[in-house]
């Protein structure tokens, strides 16, 4: 039996003790971020009333994305063990730093970016070796794994905002925060009880950083369908991450007037949504990559020119719509890499997409303010779904040129084009 057929006969990554261990950490450290994505800009929000600020706030995350080419060129090289518990310590003294400073009545907004961006930063350390070391901890079917990974977290992150809706009146805003600090020592657990990437001995020799960046370029360029995707992903990156989440919120609580408790109940359908577009596309068989991305800009942009209604009974059901089609190309755009690069590259290659993949997510939080007061928040969403379907021209332009679907569960050699 060669390797592809060994591994289409793999069962389930659920069926692995190790991966059911290494799946628990993850939905609990998912749940704290998910409390922590909403409590947060909410709490802002209250502090401030400023949008201006929420999306600065918002900013940190996607900005950690400049960091992933060194950060997988280091995995690489040294392994995904030099990253992952240095990351989640990192996370966690930010986090308890962030709390005692800036969460009382009269403390200033500072601390809520300086510590921010610590707890960003080690959370892009401690994901990078995470999650490349899946391919290390489950050979055997690694392909699948990563995709149930993917599901699972789109499904916890339903959890955060249903515990801010159901929470909130008893704990508040200062109550979330400190509860996601804990669960930063969930995947400091599932380390200490074995579950954790290989040891490696440092790889390439005398060769440097830039080196190795280098060689992950090459990769990418015998991988067309990298190249394609690429292009298709940065309108969808820029309209649909959190800088239209942040200007969501903000409509529903400054142009309709909706109470907290409520936001948090419209994003528990945006969450369920896209829970449904992960499964989708995450627990198939095969990826049907470029039927996906088809249908993902499409539904997209035509969800995002909806929102441009006045009404709210119109918003409401179009941004739980876009949000999940967002879903749906975001799996898609971490399974490609995880699907077509081999095991030893993944670090490089998966840094140096998140680099240009993440400069549209980085530009769109700073972008949408400056939009919105110019153009006013309907106009704003219309440009995005203009935007956003402006892809199909690449998309049509290099039709013939992507790779053909490729299994889930085949191995990455099988499944590189030629």
């Amino acid at each position: 039996m060669n390797a592809a057929a060994a591994e289409r006969s793999a069962p389930s990554p659920w069926r692995d003790r190790r991966f059911q261990i290494f799946a628990a950490g993850n939905v609990v450290n998912n749940v704290g971020e998910a409390v922590y994505a909403v409590a947060l800009p909410l709490f802002v929000y209250e502090r401030t009333g400023s949008l201006t600020v929420m999306s600065l706030l918002a900013v940190l995350t996607p900005a950690t994305l400049l960091l992933a080419p060194v950060l997988g060129a280091v995995v690489d090289r040294y392994g995904a063990r030099v990253l992952v518990v240095p990351g989640l310590l990192v996370q966690a003294a930010s986090a308890v730093a962030m709390n005692l400073t800036g969460l009382a009545g009269q403390a200033p907004v500072w601390p809520l970016f300086v510590f921010g961006a610590l707890v960003q930063i080690g959370g892009a350390a401690y994901r990078m070796g995470w999650m490349t070391g899946v391919a290390h901890m489950f050979p055997d079917n690694p392909v699948r794994s990563r995709a149930s990974l993917g599901s699972l977290y789109t499904l916890t992150n339903v959890v955060g905002p249903l515990l801010v809706s159901a929470a909130l009146l008893w704990i508040g805003y200062t109550g979330l925060l400190w509860l996601n600090v804990l669960t930063f020592f969930a995947p400091i657990a599932v380390w200490l009880m074995g579950v954790r990437p290989p040891r490696q001995r440092p790889a390439g020799g005398d060769d440097g950083l830039l080196r190795g960046l280098a060689d992950g370029l090459r990769v990418m360029g015998t991988t067309p369908v990298l190249r394609h995707a690429v292009l298709v992903f940065v309108p969808m990156l820029l309209v649909g991450t959190t800088g239209t989440m942040t200007l969501s919120l903000f409509r529903l609580q400054h142009d309709w007037q909706l109470s907290p408790r409520t936001v948090g109940l419209v994003l528990v359908a945006v969450r369920i949504a896209g829970v449904l577009g992960t499964v989708l596309v995450s627990e198939r068989r095969t990826f049907p990559f470029r039927a996906i991305v088809l249908a993902g800009t499409v539904g997209m942009g035509g969800a995002l020119l909806l929102m441009a209604s006045g009404s709210l009974r119109v918003f409401v059901p179009a941004m739980v719509v876009m949000f999940g089609f967002q879903a749906a190309l975001g799996v898609a755009s971490d399974l490609m890499v995880f699907a077509f690069v081999p095991a030893d590259a993944l670090g490089r290659v998966g840094g140096i997409v998140d680099l240009v993949l993440g400069l549209p997510v980085l530009a769109g939080p700073l972008a949408v303010p400056a939009l919105a007061d110019a153009l006013g928040a309907s106009a704003t969403f219309l440009a995005f779904g203009c935007l956003q379907l402006a892809g199909l021209l690449w998309l049509w332009r290099t039709w013939g040129q992507w790779a053909p679907t490729a299994p889930l569960d085949s191995s990455r050699e099988e499944a590189v084009p030629a």
